[in-house]
């Protein structure tokens, strides 16, 4: 906890002689990577800040506090394997109660959207729903669903991590080496930091909302089926 709150100072301070302090540095190899696994495979935790973080880490690299073949390859193998343990749910947990009810609390939108990537281009779309909030947590649960081989399902999930996370944290990188960057550092960290916590919050409360809109459609359904009965009661007595 002492090394979480020392992060915390350190990014409010732009300390970087603190956050590349290996002490703590390591805690924050660990949380990215715990981050990326969770994000990637368990719906649950399918709101938190995958891409903005990615973005994040890029612009940390330029200012060296992360190594970026280091945190590269940490970051691709906690997004590649939380897609496995997606996968993993889809394939040999997805008729259980537990995956069910995730999935039913995830917003219509996201599961069509996922549906209709799945069905036109098969393992390809792990490509494109990479790039989407929410879908590339969707998409291994279908791939895992549907049946599909699970070397295929390897090939393609370890490429398109690779991709989406390198091409993220090259942009933010880049970005972070830019002279308009370097102009107004502080200003465009504070802002790099609000966005993760802004989204975070966010999709908590999005979740909040579907979880309470769908207990509130549940009691409606119910008093309706107990209106219909009253009625159908009725018109028997009626008769």
């Amino acid at each position: 906890m002492e090394t979480i709150i020392t992060l915390y100072h350190a990014f409010l301070e732009m300390n970087i002689t603190t956050l590349s302090d290996p002490k703590v540095l390591w805690t924050l190899y660990g949380m990215l990577f715990v981050i990326l696994l969770l994000e990637n495979g368990v719906l649950p935790a399918a709101f938190l800040p995958g891409d903005s973080l990615l973005f994040l880490t890029g612009v940390l690299i330029s200012l060296d506090v992360f190594h970026f073949g280091l945190i590269n390859v940490v970051l691709i193998v906690g997004a590649a394997l939380g897609t496995w343990l997606g996968y993993v749910q889809g394939r040999w947990l997805g008729n259980t109660k537990v995956v069910k009810n995730w999935m039913a609390h995830l917003p219509q939108k996201y599961h069509d959207r996922a549906e209709w990537l799945f069905h036109k281009y098969g393992l390809q779309a792990l490509f494109i729903g990479r790039f989407i909030a929410f879908v590339r947590t969707v998409m291994p649960i279908m791939a895992g669903l549907s049946g599909l081989q699970s070397k295929r399902f390897h090939i393609y999930n370890w490429v398109s991590a690779t991709l989406w996370i390198f091409l993220i944290v090259t942009l933010g990188y880049l970005f972070g080496l830019s002279p308009i960057f370097k102009a107004y550092e502080k200003q465009f960290m504070t802002f790099f930091m609000l966005i993760p916590v802004f989204l975070l919050v966010l999709g908590l409360v999005a979740s909040i909302w579907v979880v309470v809109k769908r207990q509130l459609s549940k009691r409606k359904s119910k008093t309706l089926d107990v209106q219909d009965n009253h009625k159908e009661e009725k018109k028997e007595i009626n008769r």
